[in-house]
Parts: C-alpha cells; sequence; structure tokens
C-alpha cells in the first residue's frame, strides 16, 4: 500500500497566520493576568532574561528572546524610565548598551511571578496538561528550524531553546 500524495502547499493552513493568531490568543491570556503586576507578557519576558543573564548586552538578550534589536530598545525604554532596568554603553564596546535588572526591576518579578503562574496554569489547564510538554518542544523545534534561515544563519542560530523561556 502507498502513502497518499502530501498535500500542496497552498491546501495548507499559512503557518506564519497560524501562528500569529496563537501568539496573540496566548498574550491575551497572559497580558489580562500580568497587568496587575503593572508589565506587559513582553516586559515579564524582558525581566526574567534579564534575571537569568544578569547584565547582559542588548543583541544577545534580543537574540534570545526572538526579538530584533531595535524592538528590544523600545521595549526597555518604559522599563528604564520606571526604573526597574539600568542601561549603559558597554565598556568593552561604546557602540553597544548593555542592561541590567535593578533593585526595583527583582522586586517588580516577584511580584508578578504569581500572576504569570496563574496564566501558565490556566493555559496548560486549557490545552491540557498531558500534551503540553510536547508542545513546547514542538514550538522550539519550529524556532530553531526557522529562525535561522529568517536571518540568513545556519541551524541552532538564534533563539533560548532551553529553559524556562518566560
Amino acid at each position: 500500500m502507498t502513502s497518499p500524495a502530501p498535500l500542496p502547499a497552498a491546501d495548507l493552513p499559512c503557518a506564519c497566520t497560524t501562528l500569529r493568531k496563537a501568539s496573540r490568543a496566548v498574550a491575551r491570556l497572559y497580558e489580562a493576568h500580568l497587568v496587575e503586576a503593572g508589565l506587559s507578557a513582553t516586559q515579564f519576558a524582558i525581566l526574567r532574561a534579564l534575571e537569568r543573564r544578569g547584565t547582559s548586552n542588548l543583541r544577545p538578550l534580543a537574540d534570545d528572546l526572538v526579538m530584533e534589536r531595535t524592538s528590544l530598545y523600545r521595549a526597555i525604554a518604559p522599563l528604564e524610565r520606571d526604573g526597574l532596568v539600568a542601561t549603559e554603553a558597554d565598556p568593552s564596546d561604546a557602540r553597544a548598551r548593555r542592561a541590567s535588572l535593578t533593585a526595583a526591576g527583582h522586586e517588580r518579578i516577584a511580584a508578578a511571578l504569581p500572576y504569570w503562574q496563574a496564566a501558565q496554569r490556566a493555559f496548560i489547564e486549557r490545552f491540557g496538561a498531558d500534551d503540553y510538554g510536547g508542545f513546547v518542544d514542538e514550538l522550539r523545534r519550529a524556532i530553531a528550524q526557522v529562525e535561522p534561515a529568517a536571518n540568513g544563519g545556519a541551524a541552532g542560530g538564534r533563539g533560548s531553546l532551553g529553559g524556562e523561556d518566560a
């Protein structure tokens, strides 16, 4: 018995549109919880990344978050204004900037963490705990396969694929 011919790409749902819809829906869930801590989901992700990395040049931070540097700079500006993040010129490269969490940034993460955990629980309950691990693995695989090609690199390029992503 032969297997059926694969569907032509035009007959399949658009991966980009489907992922964007999913991303917006999931982001709304997290935003609804994190607003109580005065943060957006993106701001929380940036703060948590800085918490894990410590003081960081913005280029690798953007890479870890799979963000354009200009988008990261715009997202960090209100965090810096609110005293949650401090930025400075990188002493080893005056053209580069680096960021670090302030004491207020650490406090805001601690205050926001219960809201993030509630959002995480709500998503996993709605998605299904049994399927969640495989889902995250598949998303990480998609990032690893697609992101390097989108940026002219080889496989295994940008993006944090291991550990906690928020």
